[in-house]
Order: structure tokens, then C-alpha cells, then sequence
């Protein structure tokens, strides 16, 4: 087989992963919301306009995937962007899909 074929083939699998958590609506909106800094989980809410339990569900998903890291302070969690290359992805997105 094609050595370049099986180069492109390599890299769209190290894409699957991402393609899939950006897949879902709401985790996409969470990943674009804390872009712009960090979030309580009620102010993320509020954004989406969705149940808290739904936003926390998406929220605790995209931790254990890596993306996001959250901290505790009182009764108030708060949740910020981890993943390095998001903004970027992002960026890039935005240009395309204007």
C-alpha cells in the first residue's frame, strides 16, 4: 500500500478522539465558552441554558478526556481549558466556517 495513504491514515486516527468529544453540541459550546477564561459551573449553565446535571455530565467528560481541570473554591467549582491546542483548533474553525 501507498506509504502516503497510510501517513494520512495515521494521522486522521490521532484526530478520531477529538472529532469525538468536539462531536456533541454542549461540549463543544463548554470547550468554546471557557476559551475566553475560566467558569463556575453556573455560569456555564446559564450559557447553555441546559440542566445542571446534563452541563455537569459534559463537564466531568471532558475532564477525564483531558481538556478541561477545575478547582474548588467554597461551594463553587470552577472549570478551565487545559488542552493547548483548543485555541488554535478553534481559531482555525472560526476562519473556515465564517
Amino acid at each position: 500500500m501507498d506509504a502516503k495513504v497510510q501517513n494520512q491514515i495515521k494521522t486522521c486516527e490521532k484526530i478520531i478522539p477529538f472529532l469525538r468529544v468536539v462531536s456533541n453540541t454542549t461540549r463543544l459550546k463548554i470547550l468554546c465558552i471557557l476559551n475566553e477564561g475560566e467558569r463556575r459551573v453556573g455560569e456555564i449553565q446559564q450559557f447553555l441554558g441546559a440542566k445542571q446535571s446534563y452541563v455537569s455530565q459534559q463537564l466531568k467528560f471532558l475532564k477525564s478526556n483531558g481538556y478541561l481541570e477545575s478547582r474548588r473554591e467554597g461551594t463553587q467549582i470552577y472549570y478551565r481549558l487545559v488542552d493547548p491546542n483548543f485555541p488554535s483548533i478553534l481559531k482555525s474553525l472560526k476562519s473556515t466556517f465564517k
